[in-house]
């Protein structure tokens, strides 16, 4: 949620959050670069709220101030080399705390658990990045603080890993000794993060045939206007076996490596979209994984503010009025006692504060952005 100084960009101008009414117009996002006019839906206030506000502002001077919670869109910026002490989870042993120079060629290594994944069962690796610094004497002490305050192992998962000491039999007798999934949320905790939330998910099955276990779902994805305002919104499924189900046959199709199918589907309501995803989702036991197209460069993930680092690609609008990618360049916290207000609009599910996108307020599930 957003503080009572915030201010809503309309048009060329902006107007004061304390100040907006239900229908009252204002400017969002409404794919590949371009904006919209919306129509508030709601207007939410909690009163004399004591919260921390989150101050982020990036490489070009954007400001955004509010709560941890405020759902965000942001993604990691491969071009960007620094220090990140990551938490990460495998679902067949624990939690681990973990600092890399090059967090992408470490999740790409990752990839390496299929080869510990039995028959007929699935492994899942979720990595949560919890600070970033281009500083080594920072990121050491980052690494040992977690280490020493929270009591999580700092070794390798696997013993296949270069820097590993132990064997696999050892290493997993760490982790069965120690009670890591409590202290890595009192990690996530005390960073004011949320574990619905990872920065990665990868999950990989033990059988011999590729298959698909996740559905993209991008909102805007389409590359034709829809009949509401915005674009049309992807739903796309790579690496299914048997693209003549039911459920599948009003998916345009395309056959790959291995003989396996790309089905993609375009629906112009986000709300039906939703739910065709989530029965989709449930059919196949696959994961969703929501981004959304603002700019003409890659979707952006849907992140809690509190998730983004410094050097993470953010969207804002820019001075000739499109949506423009900026960099994260500071984070930091401030105590806060007073009013909280959130928007929820109409069709764009967005709305521009300062010079951010960010996600309207959803009252069914505010962190999930369902």
């Amino acid at each position: 949620m957003l503080p009572a100084d915030a201010r809503i960009v309309r048009g060329e101008t902006s107007v004061a959050i304390t100040d907006l009414r239900e229908e009252h117009p204002v400017t969002g996002a409404s794919g590949w670069s371009e904006v919209s006019t919306t129509r508030i839906r709601d207007v939410y206030v909690n009163y004399d709220h004591k919260t921390p506000l989150f101050k982020l502002v990036t490489s070009r001077g954007a400001v955004l101030r509010c709560t941890p919670d405020q759902l965000c869109f942001g993604r990691i910026n491969p071009q960007v080399r620094q220090y990140s002490l990551y938490l990460h989870e495998r679902s067949s042993l624990g939690f681990r705390v973990a600092m890399s120079s090059d967090l992408l060629k470490e999740i790409f290594n990752m990839a390496t658990i299929k080869h510990e994944a039995t028959p007929g069962t699935e492994l899942i690796d979720r990595v949560w990045i919890i600070e970033s610094t281009g500083n080594l004497p920072s990121a050491v002490f980052m690494q040992k603080y977690a280490v020493f305050k929270y009591g999580l192992p700092d070794i390798p998962f696997s013993a296949r890993q270069p820097e590993a000491e132990l064997s696999d039999e050892l290493t997993r007798q760490i982790f069965n000794s120690i009670d890591t999934p409590s202290r890595a949320h009192e990690l996530l905790r005390d960073a004011h993060m949320f574990v619905e939330h990872p920065h990665i998910t990868m999950r990989v099955s033990g059988s011999e045939q590729p298959r698909s276990n996740s559905i993209q779902f991008v909102i805007f994805g389409g590359s034709e206007k829809g009949s509401q305002s915005g674009f049309s919104h992807l739903i796309q499924i790579t690496g299914a076996t048997d693209p003549n189900r039911a459920e599948h046959r009003q998916f345009s199709r395309r056959q790959g490596k291995h003989g396996l199918w790309q089905l993609e589907i375009t629906r112009d309501d986000m709300e039906e979209a939703e739910l065709f995803v989530k029965t989709l989702s449930h059919l196949d036991n696959l994961e969703v994984v929501k981004k959304i197209q603002l700019t003409r460069k890659q979707p952006f993930y849907v992140l809690p503010a509190s998730h983004l680092k410094p050097g993470m690609l953010v969207p804002v609008i820019g001075r000739k009025g499109q949506i423009e990618e900026d960099s994260v360049a500071t984070v930091s916290t401030e105590e806060y006692r007073g009013p909280l207000y959130n928007l929820q609009v109409h069709e764009l599910h967005n709305f521009i504060v300062g010079s951010w996108v960010v996600m309207c307020y959803n009252p069914v599930s505010r962190l999930t952005g369902d």
